[in-house]
Order: C-alpha cells, then sequence, then structure tokens
C-alpha cells in the first residue's frame, strides 16, 4: 500500500521538509493558502526564483527555492496535489476543503495510508486538517523542535506522531450514544459508554471519568425502568444521584411506584391521582412505537387499556379488580364495567367510543404477537396510541381528577445536554 502524506504549508519550509524526509512517503498533498488570500502559501510550493526563507542563527534569512524543488518531487501533479483555500483561516471552509478531498481519494479507489503533519500552515488549517483526518482513522504528526519566536520553528529536530485514538474514541461515542438514545435504546447506550470508559480508563482524569460512571449509572436506570422494573430502577436512580440530575423524571418515577402500590390496596404517601402507572405504560408503548416496534407498542397500548379499567374498578369504585367477577380479557372488563355502571364513568365512556377501540383488538389479535401474522402498521400504531391517551385525559376529566405534574418520557438525547455529560466530553 502506498504512502500519502498531507501537510500545511505556511512561512517555513523546515518543518515540511522534515516531515516528507521522515515519513518518506509515495505522494506528498500540500494543504495551502491561494488567491485571494493576500499571503499566499502556494508560492512556497511553487513559486519561481526563492520563494521560501529560512531564518538563520544570525538573524537573517537565507532564500531558497520552492518545496517541490528542495525535495525534488518531479511526480507532482498540480491538479491532484493541492488543496487551495481561499481563506486560511475559514476553519469550516478548510475542513470541508480536506474532507472532500479525503473522501475523493476513497472514491477513486486508491488505497493508501493516510498520514497528515499540521506543522506549517495557520492555526486554522491545523485544526482543519485533524478534525479531516480524525474522520478519516489517519495519522497525525507535528514536527517538534527549538523554538525563539511564536512565527515558527526556525530548527527542525523530529517529527512527533499525535495520540488521536482518544479523540477518535470519544468522538465515536458520542456519535453512537446520540444514535441509540434517538431511538430509547437505553442498554446499547450504556454497553457503548461502559466500554468507552474500560478502554479509556488511563486517558480521563478523574473528574470526565467520574462523570462517566454517573452518566453510565443514570443509562442504567433507565434500562431497568424500561424493562419494567421499577422498584430496582428507583433504588438504582437514589444511588447514583437521579434527583440532582433529573428531578423532574425522579419525582414521575416516585409518583408512578406509589400509583402501583396504590393498586395492591395500599394507600398513598404523597398524592397522586392512581393513574400514574397507566400512563406510564403508554409511554412505554411510545418508545416501542418510536423505535418501529409496532407490535411490541401495541401490545403494550392493549394492556394499558386493560390497566385502565383495573385502576378505574380499584380507586373510583371500591372493588379489587382481582375479583373473578370481572374476567380476565379486556372485553370482559369493559363489560362488566358498562354493566355496573350503564352510562356513567368509564363503563359509559368506553362505551360511546368501544367502535373506535374495536381497531385495537383487532390489530392486536391479528399482530404476530396476538393470534395473527398480520404486522401493525406505523399509522396504526400512532392512531392508536393517542385514542388511548386520549381517553385517560377523559376519564381523569370526567371524575375531576387534578392531573398533577405531566408524565415525564425517558430522555433520550437530553442526557447528552447534561453537566456531567458535558463533563465527560469537554476534550473532545
Amino acid at each position: 500500500m502506498s504512502r500519502l502524506l498531507l501537510v500545511t504549508v505556511g512561512g517555513s519550509p523546515d518543518p515540511i521538509l522534515h516531515a516528507v524526509r521522515s515519513h518518506q512517503p509515495d505522494r506528498v498533498v500540500f494543504v495551502v493558502s491561494a488567491s485571494p488570500c493576500g499571503a499566499p502559501s502556494l508560492e512556497q510550493v511553487i513559486g519561481d526564483g526563492h520563494p521560501c526563507r529560512r531564518r538563520l542563527a544570525d538573524g537573517s534569512d537565507e532564500e531558497l527555492p520552492n518545496l517541490l524543488t528542495l525535495l525534488s518531487l518531479g511526480a507532482f501533479d498540480p491538479d491532484q496535489d493541492l488543496v487551495k483555500l481561499p481563506d486560511p483561516d475559514d476553519l469550516l471552509d478548510a475542513y470541508r476543503r480536506i474532507r472532500s478531498f479525503c473522501r475523493q481519494l476513497r472514491t477513486n479507489g486508491q488505497r493508501a495510508e493516510l498520514i497528515g503533519d499540521y506543522s506549517g500552515g495557520t492555526k486554522t488549517m491545523s485544526a482543519a486538517l485533524a478534525l479531516a483526518l480524525l474522520e478519516q482513522e489517519a495519522d497525525l504528526t507535528a514536527v517538534s523542535g527549538r523554538r525563539d519566536n511564536l512565527v515558527r520553528i526556525d530548527q527542525s529536530d523530529g517529527v512527533r506522531a499525535i495520540a488521536l485514538g482518544s479523540l477518535r474514541a470519544g468522538r465515536v461515542l458520542q456519535e453512537r450514544l446520540t444514535l441509540f438514545l434517538d431511538d430509547h435504546r437505553y442498554d446499547r447506550a450504556a454497553q457503548a459508554l461502559g466500554e468507552f470508559l474500560r478502554s479509556q480508563n488511563d486517558e480521563l482524569d478523574d473528574v470526565a471519568y467520574a462523570a462517566g460512571e454517573r452518566l453510565l449509572g443514570l443509562l442504567e436506570a433507565c434500562v431497568l425502568w424500561d424493562r419494567f422494573q421499577w422498584r430496582e430502577a428507583l433504588s438504582h436512580a437514589e444511588r447514583v444521584g437521579m434527583e440532582a440530575a433529573l428531578p423532574e423524571l425522579f419525582a414521575w418515577w416516585q409518583r408512578v411506584m406509589t400509583a402501583r402500590r396504590w393498586l395492591d390496596g395500599n394507600q398513598p404517601e404523597v398524592d397522586v391521582t392512581g393513574y400514574e402507572l397507566v400512563q406510564d405504560l403508554l409511554l412505554n408503548a411510545e418508545r416501542r412505537g418510536r423505535r418501529g416496534w409496532f407490535d411490541d407498542a401495541i401490545a403494550r397500548l392493549y394492556r394499558a387499556l386493560e390497566l385502565l379499567a383495573q385502576t378505574y374498578t380499584q380507586l373510583e369504585l371500591g372493588c379489587d379488580h382481582r375479583e373473578n367477577g370481572q374476567g380476565k380479557g379486556l372485553r370482559d372488563r369493559f363489560r362488566w364495567l358498562r354493566d355496573h355502571e350503564g352510562d356513567a364513568g368509564l363503563g359509559g365512556i368506553s362505551s360511546r367510543q368501544w367502535p373506535r377501540f374495536r381497531q385495537l383488538l383487532d390489530s392486536r389479535n391479528e399482530s404476530l404477537l396476538g393470534h395473527g401474522l398480520t404486522p401493525v402498521s406505523g399509522s396504526v400504531w400512532q392512531s392508536l396510541q393517542d385514542r388511548i391517551r386520549n381517553l385517560v385525559d377523559d376519564t381523569m376529566d370526567e371524575l375531576e381528577i387534578i392531573p398533577g405534574p405531566p408524565p415525564q418520557q425517558l430522555p433520550a438525547k437530553a442526557l447528552l445536554a447534561l453537566p456531567l455529560a458535558e463533563e465527560l466530553f469537554r476534550s473532545y
């Protein structure tokens, strides 16, 4: 495989000469400032006469021919081996042009070991080259040497490799977490973060590592909650400080747990409506629907509607929802409510809206998680998600129940905006 070296070109030829001679590439590509830039470094590469200057020990300048001559690059192609930057201080433009060059190499099927050296050029050119090569998973170096000023290195004495592994790992992790959290895949996000902390243990300082562990703890709590392990999730959330990091979500979880205990006959110790468990199950169904798991979402909606009937029977009618006379299926429970209440309460509401909920029963029964082989479509799921949420709201309105704080969906990418996430990724 051939070796291709990209170098940023500035005022001094020595770092570039040293980088090329150290790496011995098969091809050199120069990243240069060009017209309309007022001081184009392109002249250092192809200019006539003696465009390069070397600072001598006595403070005078030695005039030298261009870099092509100094490096004896007879195979140079100005159309292929120059990346021209009209504004060497425009980071975004410089990054895009260098990235475009790198991608074009791949598009053309050119297999080459890609190396970059950012010793020359403006700070912006160096940053753009580093960003582009980070994306390409290429190697990066810088020429080291003695400095007598802040303008340039006048005497080069070595090429120093720049460690990109940690930077690359941090960037990949951020991309993976964004993707996983967009779909509420807390298990995959926790796995990715855990692997990162183990692999980068020696690279992270104590503050960043501690922030990563706290973020991992929050993800693990969300995994437990997403799997209906409410008690374990709440206990884990207390240990990892969710109350401070996500106070509204933590308070919602406490309300859901209180509603869960109330359904078992234990009087609530905090002010809740009792329907929080139903509302949280709707949130769970919504997360499945967002992932495209429509059959799974419909199964949860079916259970939420059944749980609504159980909760209403227990809290509003004072009847134990586990009594055998109420039946165990969804139809049986709502038929019992209609027989018991007539046109009033949830029995009346469900009777008036029942034709629309028949679609839920049919979709669930015909789905792969029911008794059939017909997948549920996204439009059917979304329609039923909205209808059941409205039914819960209508029931609470008719009973004049004060809803309290709104239900809290598990956070998605908002987790990455938390201060602890910013602390973890501050170096990336």
